[in-house]
């Protein structure tokens, strides 16, 4: 039994247009660099040096199709926000099959609304679970080197006030199904998924016994493309995002956070449904007030004065830091770290 998180990065169109359009060739891609993972571990290796020598050799095959490997070092990452939390929840002996399950759920979710992940695609993703079960991997182990560390920007979970994660590996119950706000945390696996399939891992009939979120617990920014491709130096300042990992340089693409979570089986804990429209562009909740969209243009305008002064020579303004008093809307008065690494995710 597990739950994934209910908000969820969304491929951008650069990512999913080759893999929509040569499906077999992404899940050819990937192959290689299963074995070269496999290899690795065999070599000696570390977990860490696995997932590196599976980036290496399917970077550039999938350069071939059309995805950079910067890009597909990225997508590793955000599948690793969005499958990590379902392995960790779920159970402590699970197998491969189960590991490629939540994996191939996780990247269903993160298609965008109305699109349905290739079926080779799919094979793959169960095929590269099959390898993880059969090096004899621990499953919590395996979803703690694909999220990115507590505390630092794209791990998906809540946090106490002390910075350790209050998910209990192999117990789903243990983190909050929503919010301070009622927003959502988790969702159950989706009802006609590959995890569903196995007929082992879903939810209890009514749900589990959550616990409330504690006015102490924190959420890091949700995982986004640009805090995906962000470096081990990189900071949510230097990327030029704000504390809720908004607004940064990424522009291959429009990135809506959200994934396709309408898919929600009935019964479930809380409803789920219009989360993409809520974080995206097609939403039903309120829009911004023009207090809000007037704080945006003094934003844009004391940017714009800063950029002058720099072009004469004069200082640049300091940079934004987290709100000390914890009234951050989203993000919660997030603490970052100076070295922030996403996560190996699958590079």
């Amino acid at each position: 039994m597990t739950m994934f998180p209910a908000i969820n990065p969304e491929m951008p169109p650069e990512i999913t247009g080759p893999i929509m359009d040569n499906p077999q060739g992404f899940a050819d891609a990937m192959g290689p660099g299963v074995d070269a993972f496999t290899a690795a571990l065999e070599g000696g290796g570390s977990m860490e040096d696995a997932f590196d020598a599976f980036s290496d050799v399917s970077g550039p095959l999938m350069e071939d199709i059309g995805i950079p490997q910067d890009v597909f070092d990225g997508i590793g990452n955000m599948l690793g926000a969005t499958a990590g939390p379902a392995i960790m929840m779920g159970p402590a002996d699970a197998d491969g099959g189960d590991i490629g399950a939540m994996m191939t759920d996780a990247l269903e979710m993160m298609m965008p609304d109305g699109m349905t992940m290739p079926p080779e695609v799919a094979d793959a993703m169960m095929d590269f679970g099959a390898a993880i079960g059969d090096a004899g991997l621990l499953p919590h182990d395996v979803a703690d080197e694909l999220m990115a560390p507590p505390g630092e920007p794209g791990y998906p979970m809540p946090m106490d006030a002390d910075g350790n994660p209050v998910m209990v590996p192999g117990d789903p119950a243990s983190v909050p199904m929503t919010d301070m706000n009622g927003e959502p945390i988790l969702q159950p696996p989706l009802a006609d998924g590959a995890v569903a399939d196995l007929g082992t891992m879903m939810p209890p009939e009514g749900g589990y016994d959550h616990p409330p979120m504690d006015g102490d617990m924190t959420m890091p920014p949700p995982m986004n493309m640009d805090i995906a491709m962000m470096g081990p130096n990189d900071t949510l300042e230097s990327m030029g995002m704000n504390p809720d990992g908004s607004g940064g340089p990424y522009e291959m693409g429009t990135m809506d956070m959200g994934g396709s979570n309408d898919d929600v089986p009935s019964g479930a804990d809380t409803p789920v449904s219009d989360l993409a429209g809520a974080m995206g562009g097609d939403s039903n909740l309120a829009q911004p007030t023009p207090e809000a969209l007037a704080a945006d243009a003094m934003d844009s305008a004391m940017a714009s004065a800063m950029d002058g002064a720099m072009d004469q020579g004069g200082p640049a303004g300091g940079q934004a830091t987290p709100d000390p008093t914890g009234e951050l809307s989203g993000a919660e008065n997030i603490a970052q770290t100076e070295d922030v690494d996403p996560s190996a995710g699958m590079g």
